[in-house]
């Protein structure tokens, strides 16, 4: 007669299986040490993934907005410039009215922004627009301002002002005279810097042309703020017979180089009582200054 235990499986000493790791006794410190492992390195992925979003967002760029709202022009040019240029484009002004905005990535930094229109003559070159030679200003409106875009974001307003003032010259001549005189416009500013609409130096020469009323009309740039060396000498035959001192003159009459929108000025010359008077857009009073001719 069978035994006990006859025809089943006796339960003796355990045979590791091949290839498994034994099992092993878990005791209270070793669940400690696991704890602290586990958040020890829960704290350096942490770490590492700060550092690295740090590092990421370091070189993110700004978005500069700029608005149009208060822009009455149809199309305008928009630049920029941080250590270089930035972007420069044509656009109209239409396309971005209803967004109220503008927008371009920037290096974060300081931001020079530029609106400009009416540009016809002048030339671009860099942030600096001239006047070629020869040639008035055209009638430039525009914006500059300095953005701060240290930030994820940044808007600037644009704002147009004039930079340009009307000079309308008038020549009474006697009837019956002929009047033998020529007139020339000269300059030592020849443009403007788009960054901040600073008066640039260069040469300006402008030949005056009077039309059949004996008046002439031309444009000349934000001069420096004590008018510069503008002048108009008075050529007889091509031989420069006298000069009138355009900037000590405008000075005298109080006129405003900082002023955000240029006054226009007039300018009158009488040819028989050798007498040039100047007057300032809007002002009752006008100033008179004897000539020799």
């Amino acid at each position: 007669m069978p035994g006990p235990g006859a025809g089943y499986a006796t339960a003796g000493p355990a045979t590791p299986i091949r290839g498994s790791t034994p099992l092993v006794p878990t005791t209270s410190n070793d669940k400690e040490m696991a704890k602290t492992k586990t958040l020890i390195i829960l704290a350096a992925v942490l770490s590492l993934a700060a550092c690295s979003i740090k590092e990421d967002r370091t070189p993110c760029p700004c978005w500069l907005s700029i608005d149009f709202t208060q822009v009455s022009q149809k199309n305008v040019s928009v630049a920029a410039w941080g250590e270089s240029e930035l972007f420069s484009e044509r656009i109209a002004v239409k396309d971005y009215l209803e967004a109220e905005s503008y927008e371009k990535t920037v290096p974060k930094g300081y931001v020079y922004t530029s609106v400009v229109s009416g540009e016809r003559d002048m030339q671009r070159s860099g942030a600096r627009l001239t006047i070629p030679l020869g040639h008035d200003a055209d009638s430039i409106f525009a914006h500059a301002a300095s953005v701060e875009c240290l930030g994820e974001f940044a808007k600037d307003t644009a704002e147009l002002h004039k930079q340009f003032a009307r000079v309308f010259m008038s020549v009474e001549i006697p009837e019956g005279h002929a009047y033998p005189y020529t007139f020339t416009a000269y300059s030592d500013v020849a443009g403007m810097d788009m960054r901040d609409l600073s008066p640039l130096e260069g040469e300006f020469k402008h030949d005056l042309k009077l039309g059949e009323d004996n008046v002439c009309m031309f444009c000349i740039p934000r001069q420096k703020e004590d008018g510069g060396e503008l002048r108009i000498v008075i050529y007889d035959k091509g031989q420069a017979i006298e000069t009138i001192p355009l900037a000590e003159w405008i000075d005298k009459t109080g006129y405003n180089w900082l002023k955000k929108d240029l006054d226009d000025i007039y300018i009158g010359v009488d040819y028989a009582k050798a007498e040039v008077s100047i007057t300032v857009q809007g002002w009752d009073e006008g100033y008179s200054f004897k000539v020799e001719i």
